[in-house]
């Protein structure tokens, strides 16, 4: 196998595992999550809730970590290893812009324990966002030793520009997907319509 076609391979399996990671997080959601989840509002507008509320699932039959932590771990999992996909796997280059998320995610964490942002601290999530990145920085350095060694750190500037429009493009579409699975104060259910506070 030469050394191109090993490349490519290991992109196209990279953006397949970061595009399952948050497939089955988003499904994750939609079968057992409440429809409080700010993702459901979108949902509601494009018209697709009442689909998605017959999917729903009992939760209880979900361990608590694997339901509200697991995917938080997941997702930045995602995006760690496709933001090493796009800098040719070179934690050189690419270990600022990975730790650009988790330098936001782990902070909002604490301060909502703090009280002075809206949320539930969960020290879970934080553990899980610690594996998570551990886990992207490992599968990047065992890629880049297996299939692209060989491969030049990004020099040229337009090179460079080209993988920092596809990073910025990356990380905005994380954080949107971040913001979608934010909880929301009240419920809307397409079945009764009901304010989660009167379902209490």
């Amino acid at each position: 196998m030469n050394i191109s076609r090993n490349i490519k391979i290991w992109r196209t399996i990279t953006v397949v595992i970061a595009l399952c990671c948050v497939l089955a997080c988003g499904m994750m959601y939609i079968y057992f999550r409440p429809d409080t989840l700010k993702m459901f509002h979108f949902f509601k507008y494009i018209g697709i809730l009442d689909i998605l509320e017959d999917m729903k699932r009992d939760p209880s039959i979900v361990s608590f970590w694997v339901l509200y932590n697991l995917p938080d771990g997941v997702w930045l999992f995602a995006y760690t290893i496709l933001i090493g996909c796009i800098w040719n796997f070179k934690i050189r280059d690419c270990w600022m812009f990975i730790l650009v998320m988790p330098f936001i995610c782990i902070p909002h964490e604490i301060l909502q324990g703090l009280g002075i942002m809206h949320g539930t601290y969960d020290s879970n999530d934080i553990f899980a966002y610690i594996m998570a990145l551990t886990a992207g920085f490992i599968y990047i350095f065992f890629v880049d030793r297996i299939a692209f060694k060989r491969v030049e750190r990004v020099e040229r500037r337009r090179t460079s520009s080209v993988k920092l429009m596809l990073t910025m493009i990356s990380f905005s579409l994380f954080v949107l997907l971040a913001i979608g699975s934010d909880d929301t104060v009240g419920r809307i259910s397409a079945n009764t319509g009901d304010s989660y506070e009167a379902m209490k």
